[in-house]
């Protein structure tokens, strides 16, 4: 049903909704009706002006019969019989105004508009039906003016033939111009649609994911804020969902781009098949995605469907080229309950995922000692990265010793910080090196400042090995080999001097890039040690794949012998080196009992506070000299 008193002009008529051309005519009826009546209003006043009364009120009679037929078919769904009905009352007010005096006579001329009008809004058909209209009301009214015998006299005649040679002229030309209007209204439609396909993929580009087809991060923000300000006045409670892929950046540098891409892809499909229809799901870039969950206002029920994100997304991965694991990590905060605008959502749902990420928890609801505790994390970031360049760094050694000749044989290279003249614990600033990539350059300059303290020790007289620590990010260095042969070149030291201690969790999540590295090294002639073996989850598949020399039993299973069961789980370990060809070093040694433990089940080493905590290079050099025997480079 149409409804002709609405106006029908705003913004969405900027394109044709409609591929109906009759449908297109219907719209321009209620405009043409408005004009006609106008038209009639202006005669009324002008001949009333004129002194031309009687037709003046047959205009006014006119313009009323319009505004009555608008308004009783103002909802009336057949446009043609609306027009019809108007074009009807405008022929009956014209020929009435025509006859009411000779000089009104000129009025019939208007006649043939109906063709032109007929052809323009209701077609050629319809044109041809107000064609014989013409016809028959310009006779008649040559008949009533003039007599049948006067208007077939040949001046009289003419002026008939003329007039209705007009009319004919009229509809033929709209009989052509039908064609073309057809044609044009078809070519009209053909790019109207085309413009409207085109905003709409303009709109899906600036609103969309283009991998995923989820929300991208522009559409994500408005429909934040809308949901934010929504809360703020009323409305429902509103929880962001902040989730951070666990293990992707693997996926990416093992399997390629292109598994990874598959992999966002089923995330999104994934989130948006459980969320889709009672939450918006967007994705932010790289393998971040969050969810606008609106009516949860308390934290157990967000915890709830942090669960079934962290369940639904855990599952196995099963791709055309892949099979895989992934984790995730949920932060969740809710408005108006821990934020009151988009920004501070946003942040705090960010500080919970930092939480639950760096705490191995799954998911976490924000709270406020998340905030201090972040602001903490990111300043002491931001110190370590001016760090290395105020040499803050500094490195203690804690000695090695071979159990059966009590001779220090090695030492490890332990980085410690000062700042402020405080020294901070390396469980406090590792991981943030880690995190930063800020550990590529400190591990280099750890290699340096070991190689150089070696030389100085060989220049002492003193034969002894260094223990360094690598990281996983060493792995991704492909300047760290070339650092350690130029250190050793410059500083004059063999590379078997350096031995370089590698976790198991290293081995199992770097495999091809642990393999090439630690090749490489061997063949430099260094050494390769497991540090912490026990605690990780490494096989026999893995130590055997793997040039490694000497595994050290982590400190936890030595701390409580002769009680407990740890010293069957070090025996163990020690019957595993041996069957292996490795040799065996016990970190954490403190008594003499444990001394006693390792010499009976023939460990090779030892290293703990029995003899010395991790002290500065030049008290080192007192255990050294404290040796039975140790080794003086003539």
């Amino acid at each position: 049903m149409f409804d002709w008193f609405v106006n029908h002009t705003d913004e969405e008529t900027l394109f044709v909704d409609s591929t109906d051309a009759q449908l297109l005519r219907a719209r321009r009826v209620w405009e043409f009706i408005v004009v006609l009546w106008s038209t009639w209003i202006f005669f009324a006043i002008f001949l009333c002006f004129r002194g031309y009364y009687v037709a003046s009120c047959i205009c006014v009679i006119d313009s009323v019969v319009h505004l009555l037929l608008a308004v009783w078919f103002r909802k009336h769904h057949d446009y043609r019989l609306i027009m019809n009905l108007n074009l009807l009352a405008s022929a009956f007010g014209l020929f009435f105004v025509s006859v009411t005096d000779p000089a009104m006579s000129a009025t019939m001329l208007f006649f043939p508009v109906s063709i032109l009008v007929a052809s323009q809004l209701l077609g050629v058909r319809s044109a041809f039906y107000w064609l014989l209209v013409n016809i028959a009301a310009l006779t008649l009214f040559h008949f009533y003016m003039y007599g049948f015998d006067i208007t077939v006299r040949v001046s009289w005649l003419d002026e008939l033939v003329l007039q209705l040679g007009v009319a004919v002229c009229t509809f033929v030309c709209c009989l052509r111009g039908e064609e073309y209007y057809a044609l044009r209204t078809e070519s009209l439609i053909r790019l109207s649609q085309e413009l409207q396909e085109e905003s709409k993929r303009l709109h899906r580009l600036a609103t969309t994911d283009a991998l995923t087809g989820l929300i991208n991060r522009f559409q994500f923000q408005e429909k934040m804020k809308e949901a934010v300000l929504l809360a703020q006045n009323g409305g429902p409670p509103v929880a962001l969902f902040l989730l951070d892929m666990d293990g992707f950046k693997e996926i990416n540098d093992t399997l390629g781009h292109t598994v990874g891409d598959d992999a966002l892809v089923e995330i999104g499909r994934r989130l948006n098949q459980v969320f889709g229809q009672r939450a918006e799901v967007a994705r932010l870039g790289g393998d971040e995605f969050c969810i606008i969950y609106r009516g949860i206002d308390q934290h157990e029920y967000a915890a709830q469907v942090s669960e079934l994100i962290c369940d639904i997304l855990s599952k196995k991965y099963v791709l055309s080229e892949a099979e895989f694991h992934l984790g995730v990590s949920v932060g969740v905060a809710i408005a108006p309950g821990d934020a009151t605008c988009d920004r501070d959502l946003l942040a705090f749902a960010d500080t919970a995922m930092f939480h639950a990420k760096e705490n191995r928890l799954g998911h976490a609801c924000y709270k406020a000692e998340m905030t201090d505790r972040l602001v903490e994390y990111r300043t002491m970031q931001e110190l370590l990265s001016h760090a290395l360049d105020k040499n803050e760094f500094f490195i203690v050694y804690q000695p090695q010793v071979d159990l059966h000749t009590n001779v220090v044989t090695g030492v490890e290279a332990l980085l410690r910080w000062r700042h402020n003249d405080e020294v901070i614990p390396p469980y406090r600033f590792i991981k943030l090196l880690e995190d930063s990539g800020e550990i590529i350059r400190v591990s280099r300059w750890i290699v340096g400042e070991a190689c150089q303290q070696l030389a100085d020790w060989n220049r002492e007289g003193y034969q002894v090995n260094i223990s360094i620590n690598l990281s996983a990010m060493q792995f991704q260095d492909s300047g760290f080999r070339q650092c350690v042969a130029d250190s050793t070149r410059q500083c004059g030291i063999k590379p078997s001097d350096l031995d370089f201690e590698i976790t198991e969790g290293m081995l199992v999540e770097n495999v091809q890039q642990a393999v090439e590295m630690l090749n490489a090294l061997k063949e430099m002639g260094a050494s390769i040690s497991v540090d912490d073996f026990g605690t990780g989850y490494s096989s026999l598949a893995y130590l055997r794949q793997f040039p490694i020399d000497r595994l050290k039993i982590d400190r936890a299973f030595i701390k409580d012998i002769p009680d407990g069961d740890d010293g069957q789980i070090a025996a163990s370990i020690i019957v595993l080196a041996r069957a292996l060809g490795m040799k065996v070093l016990a970190e954490g040694a403190e008594t003499e009992a444990h001394l006693k433990f390792l010499r009976d089940h023939d460990c090779d080493e030892y290293q703990g506070y029995f003899l010395s905590p991790p002290v500065p290079p030049e008290k080192v050099v007192q255990f050294f000299q404290r040796a039975a025997s140790p080794t003086k480079v003539e």
